[in-house]
């Protein structure tokens, strides 16, 4: 039997390769003593479920001047101390597997956050190749971007009009799916009978890319939901190889 990689096994596969591992956030087991180790080093940290696409029970701890914040949907709830908020997270990490990761300043447009989704599948002769680039929008509330979630699906040139122009957006965009493409290929050594890689890639506010997940099952509706449906039908065209 194939083993199954969760979001933790997929980036401990990864770091052993030195052309990727300085764009993954550093991402650990979620035990009370991996969780406090990080927010004393980071900002934020986001905790996800090992397994799960889509969005679904993703939650945001931020430190404040005065303790914690921890969002999850819509809502959010204060804490003062350490303790208090991690008593509050062991209700679900006790039942469910989770992640957690450290919390990547995402870039903004129009004051809401956004990441990209790089598309990478096999061509005919079985080489991966970067087939479509979308950006997603998250919903004002929300600390997810994802399709499913609320976020909206935009043209990445769009997303980046406002922090590069001209040659440098364009230089930009080709070196996103340049890495898509990469890291695809590295995780394609473990998951060699898949024919599609989905890359969710961060960049933060200096404009460093960060690789956040690679879906091994990607959905290929959002690219539907853009007007022009070149690339949409280029993602259908391969899937059929």
């Amino acid at each position: 039997m194939k083993y199954k990689m969760g979001k933790l096994g997929k980036h401990i596969f990864m770091q052993k390769y030195s052309n990727i591992n300085t764009v993954l956030p550093d991402t650990e087991a979620a035990t009370k003593s991996n969780i406090f180790n990080m927010i004393s080093k980071y900002d934020s940290l986001y905790l996800k479920p090992d397994e799960g696409t889509g969005g679904r029970g993703i939650y945001k701890i931020t430190k404040t001047e005065n303790g914690f914040v921890l969002r999850g949907g819509t809502t959010s709830r204060n804490y003062k101390t350490f303790d208090a908020l991690y008593s509050s997270l062991h209700k679900f990490l006790y039942k469910n597997k989770y992640v957690v990761q450290q919390g990547i300043d995402l870039l903004k447009h129009d004051g809401r956050s956004f990441d990209i989704r790089v598309m990478v599948q096999k061509n005919r002769n079985g080489q991966l190749q970067t087939t479509g680039i979308i950006g997603r929008l998250a919903k004002p509330s929300k600390i997810v971007t994802n399709f499913h979630s609320g976020g909206t699906p935009l043209k990445i040139d769009t997303l980046l009009k406002s922090h590069l122009r001209g040659a440098d957006r364009t230089n930009f965009i080709k070196k996103i799916k340049a890495l898509g493409r990469e890291a695809s290929i590295v995780l394609g050594e473990s998951y060699r009978r898949k024919k599609a890689f989905g890359v969710d890639i961060a960049i933060d506010s200096n404009m460093k890319p960060w690789i956040l997940e690679i879906n091994t099952g990607p959905d290929m509706s959002i690219f539907n939901s853009l007007k022009d449906k070149t690339m949409y039908r280029k993602i259908l065209r391969y899937s059929r190889f």
